[in-house]
């Protein structure tokens, strides 16, 4: 019987961490190219767009609590960068954050899933998928939404795994693991 998990992601964090970067980025850059702005209409829809980076900050800052404010911020701003770029570099600037971008969207959105099947426990991450044999195993046992893997190279890996929509039995699972380790030892 196979049992699949989806992992807790760590990686939230740094994620977010990168938007905010890309955020202050653009700050800075705006500040700068207002300084050596010298037409007065250009310099002045560069503070507005200031002015409207301080505001969605605000509202973010109020609104952060929800759900999927972090992504409807990272969209607005994503887009206000692009009509940044476009203004005041160009096409291929805008391409190029496009790209990076979409590239982090994209990874954000991705989970990273462990299948324990007959054959071995799979680990499927954002680029590549690795299946460990059972025999390359000393020990695995879930408790408590925490689940250790134990390699008998004494590797470790120990992640809490998000609650899944059926409830799964932890004696259940954890019989099936020494059931296959003792096959495959």
């Amino acid at each position: 019987m196979p049992y699949s998990f989806t992992l807790k992601d760590n990686n939230q964090k740094a994620y977010n961490q990168f938007t905010w970067f890309l955020f202050f980025l653009h700050i800075i850059a705006a500040a700068i190219l207002a300084l050596k702005v010298t037409d007065n209409k250009e310099k002045l829809s560069i503070y507005i767009l200031l002015a409207f980076y301080v505001i969605l900050a605000l509202v973010y800052n109020y609104y952060k609590a929800h759900r999927k404010a972090l992504e409807t911020f990272s969209l607005i701003l994503a887009l206000l960068y692009a009509n940044f770029w476009f203004q005041h570099v160009g096409i291929i600037a805008v391409l190029i954050f496009a790209a990076i971008y979409t590239v982090v969207t994209v990874v954000k959105g991705k989970r990273t899933t462990v299948t324990f099947g007959e054959d071995g426990i799979q680990l499927t991450r954002v680029f590549k998928t690795v299946l460990f044999p059972w025999a390359a195993m000393s020990n695995v046992v879930l408790k408590d939404n925490v689940l250790t893997i134990d390699f008998k190279t004494n590797k470790i890996i120990q992640v809490e795994i998000v609650e899944t929509a059926m409830a799964i039995d932890e004696y259940e699972f954890n019989g099936f693991c020494t059931g296959q380790l003792n096959i495959n030892a």
